[in-house]
């Protein structure tokens, strides 16, 4: 998730502004370049919209991750994870106190982030012979990663793979990483003996 917060004035003007004021704020020009990174150092906020917020995103399921994942529009940044993770309605949000609506955005963002360079880092380097055969052609993104888990554990139906959560398929991902790397590895230790 990406948004280009360039302003500050907004959170520093007054005690309590609800997200739709800032919303409004925000588009005519009225917040002070430097919010974006004074939001990145808000805490988590506990609750948003009388709702708990959860410790971490560990026990979401998959398919809500590429949900969040997908976000494109910069509003969204902000409705979309309140959407998907607290259940809560976009009129719910912009009553809502406009820094725990940045704070809880900006956390959601890291963590995001945090579990794509999970993801990241199962990736096994391609060979020279796999880049020449095209293995850059097989990269179908989460449709791709979904039909693979299904296959891997013998699952029909994909819809059923989007409700897992996401560690299981990226302690799947990291298993069958270490493998092939071990198998690359051991072929090397036979090509040497010969």
């Amino acid at each position: 998730m990406k948004w280009n917060m360039n302003k500050r004035k907004v959170l520093t003007k007054r005690q309590k502004m609800n997200f739709g004021e800032y919303l409004i704020l925000a588009g005519v020009g009225q917040i002070e370049a430097g919010a974006g990174e004074l939001v990145q150092q808000l805490k988590k906020p506990t609750k948003l919209c009388g709702k708990p917020v959860p410790v971490s995103l560990d026990d979401m399921s998959f398919g809500n991750l590429v949900r969040l994942q997908g976000i494109e529009q910069e509003i969204d940044a902000f409705f979309e994870p309140c959407r998907v993770l607290l259940d809560v309605s976009d009129k719910q949000v912009a009553a809502e106190d406009a820094i725990t609506v940045l704070a809880f955005a900006a956390w959601v963002s890291r963590e995001v982030q945090r579990i794509n360079k999970l993801f990241e880092s199962t990736h096994v380097d391609p060979t020279i012979d796999e880049i020449q055969a095209g293995i850059d052609k097989l990269n179908f993104g989460p449709f791709g990663l979904v039909d693979y888990f299904a296959l891997r554990m013998g699952i029909a139906d994909h819809e059923e793979v989007m409700n897992i959560p996401w560690i299981r398929i990226f302690q799947c991902m990291k298993i069958d990483s270490e493998k092939a790397k071990f198998e690359r590895r051991l072929r090397k230790v036979y090509e040497n003996k010969k």
